[in-house]
């Protein structure tokens, strides 16, 4: 019999890891978003090292996260992760800060509590999902086939 809880044991390890993806991520292009602010313009710095943090963060989730092969279709989907994300970030912003009188700081921080765990599961559909579809997880490359015993 299993113990209690012990189904959400995989949930718990994804997030954790999923934690440390994203802290690795935000370092590795906030390192970049500083190298190539030197030799261009800010903005054209930021989008570059967005850009890339998004291609970042595809690959260590895929690979480090939830343990999945890349895709193409995973690969496709994954920015739409960012583009509801950053919709709804915007859209709390602007509802904490003009229509409920928090400051700018502080509603940053009630909506990174928020976005994080949406994050984490709308890049777990995609990623899971687009892997169930398209691509093995990585633990079962080389796996026999036939019937799973659950």
């Amino acid at each position: 019999m299993r113990e209690r809880g012990s189904r959400y044991r995989p949930l718990a390890k994804q997030f954790a890891r999923f934690i440390i993806a994203g802290l690795a991520n935000t370092g590795m292009t906030f390192l970049l978003f500083e190298a190539l602010r030197r030799y261009m313009p800010y903005l054209t710095a930021y989008s570059i090292s967005y850009v890339t943090g998004v291609a970042i963060s595809y690959l260590l989730n895929a690979k480090f996260v939830f343990e999945r092969r890349t895709s193409v279709i995973g690969a496709v989907l994954f920015p739409l992760v960012y583009a509801v994300q950053y919709g709804l970030g915007l859209s709390l912003m602007w509802l904490f800060v003009d229509r409920a009188g928090l400051s700018p700081t502080t509603a940053l921080l009630a909506v990174t509590i928020v976005s994080v765990p949406l994050t984490f599961f709308l890049s777990r559909l995609v990623l899971i999902g687009a892997s169930r579809s398209h691509a093995e997880p990585i633990a079962d490359r080389g796996a026999p086939t036939g019937p799973r015993i659950p």
